[in-house]
């Protein structure tokens, strides 16, 4: 009588033989995605802006990446691209953006005013 321990190995050499078989092997096997690939998540961090009816506040969190309806101020301010960070490293753009010399920093005063 065979243990479960060997029903396993026996099952795992048929499903390898299989595989060999049909000429797939593990490592050319395309790969599903994974389980944890999220949309990207990005929060605004400068001033709010209103203008030509197009809303932007700080700390506004948006999926999926830059939002397509903001191309406008993305024209009129060149550097707010850079204020749109990702929600997993905030903490640390909020010290950059104190910390003098820094491209968020400088992104930060060029919006000054706005």
């Amino acid at each position: 009588m065979a243990t479960k321990r060997e029903r396993d190995k026996e099952q795992q050499a048929v499903a390898q033989q299989g595989t060999e078989q049909q000429g797939v092997s593990a490592a050319s096997a395309p790969e599903a995605p994974a389980a944890t690939d999220k949309p990207v998540q990005l929060i605004y961090i400068g001033p709010s802006i209103r203008k030509n009816g197009v809303v932007v506040r700080t700390n506004q969190v948006f999926l999926g990446g830059h939002p397509a309806y903001l191309k406008p101020l993305y024209t009129d301010y060149p550097h707010i691209r850079a204020l749109f960070v990702p929600v997993d490293t905030l903490q640390d753009s909020l010290k950059q953006i104190r910390m003098t010399g820094t491209a968020l920093n400088h992104a930060a005063l060029s919006m000054k005013g706005v």
